[in-house]
């Protein structure tokens, strides 16, 4: 059985780290972590609203990250985040 990404560890993982999701956000970087956790309005390892979801596409697609709109919505198997990141550095690879 694989493991499934919240569509935060999706974010974390392909825009790496933290400190990079909430540059995509627009938010300091303590307000993701929070993210990672259920509230009254989300459920764990939700992205909370659609403006910042589309910050973080925009983000994803300038630098060619990988990011989909569904990975923001439903997370993500570990296996297909892990391909997304190889392609990343086999195409980086390819370019030197």
């Amino acid at each position: 059985m694989t493991a499934h990404l919240t569509p935060v560890q999706v974010c974390e993982a392909l825009l790496g780290g933290v400190d990079r999701v909430a540059k995509a956000a627009g938010v300091h970087r303590t307000t993701v972590f929070p993210w990672r956790r259920a509230s009254a309005i989300r459920d764990t390892g939700d992205v909370p609203g659609a403006r910042v979801m589309r910050r973080i596409l925009a983000y994803s697609a300038a630098r060619g990250l990988g990011l989909t709109a569904d990975h923001l919505i439903w997370g993500a198997p570990r296996a297909e985040v892990d391909e997304i990141l190889l392609r990343r550095d086999t195409a980086r690879e390819a370019a030197e």
